[in-house]
């Protein structure tokens, strides 16, 4: 996929830059510690088997 892009064939990709991006919740202030908080719950989920 790399070496795709790398030669300029990368429309493949494309149909991701067509999608909205919408701005993190909570803005600049709290997108680490949000961010963070989401990784420790989803690596807690995966210990207990979740």
């Amino acid at each position: 996929m790399r070496s795709e892009a790398i030669r300029g064939q990368a429309e493949r990709f494309d149909a991701f830059a067509s999608l909205p991006h919408l701005p993190f919740p909570g803005g600049r202030l709290f997108r680490v510690p949000f961010t963070a908080l989401g990784a420790l719950y989803y690596d807690l989920r995966d210990r207990l088997g979740v």
